[in-house]
């Protein structure tokens, strides 16, 4: 897969596994996929607009249903999470996209952007 070419800046550069990498590999809906290279880029990019950004994408899913139609591998958003070395607060909200849990992505987005960004809160 090609990963060395970024357009836009360096943000995904600087992960060791990209988000589109896990994607692919787990096979996450667009909604699912939209919501995890969000998330997992924010601190290089656009800060608390991403985080905003994974809200919207758990509101669509829960507005439409998302759903990838099996289990997705938990093990393999611990692997990303820990190769990427990911917060704890990250790690968190990558397993509830990935237990489809949208409700609580959105709570813990919120809570991320009242402790980080508490200006923009």
């Amino acid at each position: 897969m090609e990963t060395t070419k970024e357009v836009g800046g360096t943000h995904y550069e600087l992960l060791k596994m990209q988000p589109v990498e896990l994607i692919v590999k787990c096979k996450l809906t667009f909604i699912q996929g939209n919501m995890l290279k969000y998330i997992s880029r924010y601190k290089n990019k656009n800060g608390a607009e991403d985080i905003r950004k994974c809200i919207h994408y758990a509101q669509l899913a829960t507005r439409y249903g998302d759903t990838a139609g099996y289990k997705l591998p938990l093990a393999q958003a611990y692997m990303y999470c820990r190769a990427n070395n990911l917060t704890n607060k990250q790690k968190g909200i990558i397993t509830s996209i990935f237990q489809e849990d949208y409700y609580h992505v959105v709570k813990q987005c919120l809570k991320l952007i009242k402790t980080e960004y508490p200006d923009e809160y």
